[in-house]
């Protein structure tokens, strides 16, 4: 599967490394809810100058600064565009003055490339070899705009029984199944589930499984807690625990079983 990449050079002041780091924290964080595959930042550990040109050449690298490569990974250059315009209209990215920046930008660089060798590993849109199918029996729909307001869901897409357009008859599928949906994807905090309201009605069970929701900081895993326990049911009070500063679990109000952590920091 060919990918996109974005590739941008920075020189980062050593003394303004952790004003950097919670920004390069954030950027991760909102280039990944607007659909970029991965978002990867590296600092320099082993780059020296050359004859010629270098990393350090390459920006004009002051004795105090170090050198920051960031790769954004997304499915082609158009949805760059897309994913990019989302991100940089973002209040949490378009509120950052340039000139408050720990970083000098006119000697920052960046292009995009397009791959010819090798497959990108992603942390969406690429195909899974396991991924949750979770079945509705009828409120698919509902349970879609349910995810959409409580974990800000991103809907990649969604078919109807109707517009199958390999539609089979009614003997085998009932026209009440019309405006039901057939099948759906939804983008949560980077992952995608499936799901579908299927061919089954009745209560809905999901007692046998549960999903897991990783978030970056300790208020994010609190509040996409709250609002799923808000008209479910707490199973574990969310808390620290020994394996990570934040974990709890929570049944939703479709009986979804969900565990909300912050993984820990090596």
């Amino acid at each position: 599967m060919s990918t996109y990449t974005d590739l941008v050079v920075i020189p980062v002041p050593k003394q303004k490394t952790s004003d950097y780091r919670k920004i390069a924290e954030l950027s991760s964080k909102v280039w990944v809810e607007h659909g970029a595959l991965s978002y990867v930042e590296v600092e320099a550990d082993d780059v020296k100058p050359g004859k010629l040109t270098s990393f350090p050449q390459s920006v004009d690298l002051k004795p105090d600064e170090f050198i920051v490569v960031a790769a954004i990974t997304f499915r082609s250059r158009a949805h760059r565009d897309e994913v990019n315009g989302k991100a940089m209209k973002d209040p949490r990215i378009a509120g950052m003055d340039v000139k408050t920046m720990p970083f000098d930008a006119k000697r920052m660089y960046y292009g995009g490339f397009t791959s010819f060798v090798g497959e990108a590993t992603h942390a969406a849109g690429a195909v899974a070899a396991v991924q949750p199918y979770l079945f509705f029996r009828g409120r698919c729909e509902e349970a879609i705009e349910y995810y959409r307001k409580t974990l800000g869901a991103e809907v990649v897409m969604m078919m109807r029984f109707k517009d199958n357009p390999d539609k089979p008859g009614p003997e085998k599928v009932s026209p009440a199944l019309d405006n039901r949906i057939m099948h759906a994807s939804l983008r949560i905090n980077g992952s995608d589930i499936m799901m579908s309201d299927g061919m089954r009605t009745g209560d809905l069970d999901f007692n046998c499984m549960s999903l897991s929701l990783s978030v970056a900081s300790e208020a994010e895993a609190d509040r996409l807690f709250n609002a799923l326990a808000a008209e479910g049911t707490v199973q574990m009070p969310i808390g620290k625990t020994f394996f990570s500063p934040r974990f709890g679990g929570v049944v939703d109000k479709f009986g979804v079983s969900w565990m909300v952590i912050v993984q820990p920091r090596a």
